[in-house]
Formats: structure tokens, sequence, C-alpha cells
């Protein structure tokens, strides 16, 4: 028979395990989604882009100013809404802070 005192002892022990694996997945997941480039209207194509899917797939795409309005058009018709003016500053952001990689 486990003692009433020993028991307590292992559930603080377990929600203590189980609190520092919820805080590392957070602390892991946060920094994930600081990929982009510091510059003007980050935080706005953060909260746009990463919406709908991870932060790191619009890090990873350099596009030329072409390529990142189509990518905004496609993005609005899987749903995305932003004013027309968001939509500016958003591709400005992108085509500053995301062009093509050099070969």
């Amino acid at each position: 028979m486990i003692k009433p005192g020993v028991m307590r002892l292992k559930a603080s022990y377990l929600l203590v395990a189980a609190s520092s694996v919820v805080v590392t997945g957070l602390v892991i997941r946060g920094n994930a989604q600081s990929k982009l480039p510091e510059g003007p209207n980050r935080a706005l194509v953060e909260r746009a882009c990463g919406s709908c899917h991870d932060i790191e797939q619009v890090a990873i795409n350099g596009r030329d100013e072409a390529g990142w309005n189509g990518t905004i058009e496609e993005m609005t018709g899987y749903g995305l809404r932003v004013t027309p003016a968001e939509r500016a500053l958003i591709l400005e952001y992108l085509k500053t802070h995301l062009p093509p990689k050099s070969r």
C-alpha cells in the first residue's frame, strides 16, 4: 500500500513534468514562429500569413514582387482577409525582406 504522502509527492512530480513539457513546447513553437527578418510590418505579415500555416513556410520562400503578389492573390482565394492597405504593406515587406534567393 502506498502512503498518502508518497502518492501526493508522485502526483506533484508528474504535474511538474507535464508542465515542463508544455512550457518547452510553447518556447519551441514561439522560437519557430519568429523566422521572419526584422522590418516594418513584420508583425502584420506574421499575423496574416501565420493565421493559416507555419510562418516558416513564408520565410523559406523568396520571391520577386510579381511572385509575392501572386501568392497573396492565391491566399485570398483560400480565405486570407486583409484590407487593400494591409495587402500593400504585406507585399512591400515580402518583396523587400524575402526576395528570390541568389543561385
